[in-house]
C-alpha cells in the first residue's frame, strides 16, 4: 500500500482490512515502524535549542534497502523493550511501534512529541515513546524524565516498572534509582497512579497524586503500593541543571553531581562527608560544582584516574 495502490489493489486491501481488528493493529504497527525508518533515513531528528522534535514524514514509495534495515532495527527494540500491558485495554506496547529516546551521561535533553508534549530527559535517561490515534503512551526504562503533557481527549500514560501515572494536562517526574525505587511526583495538573498489572488494577483503585507530595514504589512490585515522601529541594529545578537545598549533606550533595560527572566525585573524609551544605548549586556543571564546593569548605581537589577527590585543606 505503500507503492502505487490501483482501485482494484484498494478494494482488496479495505475488504482485508475489514475482516479483523487484528489486521488494522498489524498494519498500523508496521505502518509505524516503516515510518520511523524513514525518519532515521532521512535524518528526521534535528536539535533546535536543545530540543529535539519528532517529525514524521510519510511518503507513499518503496522503502530502500537501508531504511528497510532500520525498521527491522526499530521493530526489534519495540518487541524487547515491549510486553508492558497499557491500563484499560486489551493492547501490549509490543504492538505499538515505541520510539527509543535516549540520553548520554551529564546530558539533559527535551523531546518534542508528536502529540505536542514534551519530554525532558536527565542525564543517562531512556524512555519508550508510543504515539497513535488511540494511544499516548511513555515508558521510562532508566533514569528520569518529566513530561509536560498537552490537554488531549486521550489520556496520557507514563509508566514505569509496575505502575503507570495517567492524566490529560499535567507535569509529572519519573525517576528510576540505581536501586530500582521509583519515584512519581506531580509538578502542575492532575495525575493518577495505578498498578499495570490487569489483576492488580482491578483489586485496587487509581490513588490520586498530589502536588509536592512525591509517591515511592519497587519497579518489581505488581500492585505499585506506595508510601508518600516529601517533596525534594531541589526536585522541581533538576532540568535546568540546578539544585538547591536549604539544609544537605555534602555526601547526599555529591551523590546528585555524580549523575552528571565523567568520574566519581569522592569525599574522602567520613566527618567532612556529614556536614551540611546550603544554596544553589549547578550540579550539571562538574567543574563549577567543584570549585563551589572547595570554596564553601576550603577543600582540596585531587583528581586521579579512578575519581575527583575532595580533602580539606
Amino acid at each position: 500500500m505503500r507503492g502505487e495502490v490501483t482501485e482494484q489493489l484498494q478494494e482488496q486491501f479495505e475488504q482485508w482490512l475489514a475482516a479483523s481488528p487484528r489486521h488494522k493493529q498489524a498494519y498500523d504497527r508496521y505502518s509505524r515502524v516503516i515510518t520511523q525508518a524513514e525518519i532515521l533515513k532521512s535524518s528526521g531528528l534535528t536539535g533546535e535549542a536543545n530540543t529535539t522534535k519528532l517529525v514524521t514524514r510519510p511518503q507513499r514509495r518503496w522503502i530502500m534497502v537501508g531504511a528497510a534495515a532500520a525498521a527491522i532495527f526499530v521493530f526489534t527494540i519495540t518487541i524487547s523493550a515491549g510486553g508492558t500491558p497499557i491500563p484499560g485495554s486489551d493492547v501490549d506496547l509490543s504492538a505499538h511501534a515505541a520510539e527509543p529516546l535516549a540520553t548520554k551521561r551529564g546530558e539533559i535533553r527535551s523531546f518534542q512529541l508528536e502529540d505536542g508534549s514534551t519530554a525532558t530527559l536527565d542525564s543517562d535517561t531512556r524512555i519508550e515513546v508510543s504515539i497513535s490515534p488511540g494511544t499516548r503512551y511513555v515508558r521510562v526504562a532508566q533514569g528520569r524524565a518529566r513530561v509536560r503533557v498537552v490537554n488531549n481527549a486521550r489520556p496520557f500514560r507514563l509508566a514505569a516498572g509496575q505502575g503507570v501515572v495517567t492524566t490529560n494536562d499535567g507535569v509529572v517526574d519519573v525517576m528510576i534509582n540505581d536501586d530500582r525505587q521509583v519515584l512519581v511526583e506531580l509538578i502542575s495538573g492532575k495525575a493518577d497512579l495505578a498498578s499495570a498489572s490487569r489483576t492488580a488494577s482491578a483489586a485496587a483503585a487509581p490513588q490520586s497524586l498530589r502536588i509536592r507530595t512525591a509517591l515511592q514504589y519497587r519497579a518489581d512490585d505488581q500492585h505499585a503500593r506506595s508510601t508518600a515522601r516529601p517533596r525534594a529541594n531541589s526536585s522541581a529545578e533538576w532540568p535546568s541543571g540546578w539544585a538547591e537545598h536549604r539544609s544537605i549533606p555534602l555526601d547526599q550533595l555529591v551523590l546528585e553531581a555524580n549523575r552528571y560527572a565523567s568520574v566519581p566525585i569522592i569525599v574522602a573524609d567520613p566527618k567532612l562527608a556529614k556536614r551540611n551544605a546550603a544554596g544553589r548549586f549547578k550540579i550539571s556543571d562538574t567543574e563549577m560544582f567543584l570549585k563551589r564546593i572547595a570554596d564553601l569548605f576550603d577543600l582540596k581537589i585531587h583528581r586521579r584516574p579512578d575519581g575527583i577527590y575532595l580533602r580539606s585543606q
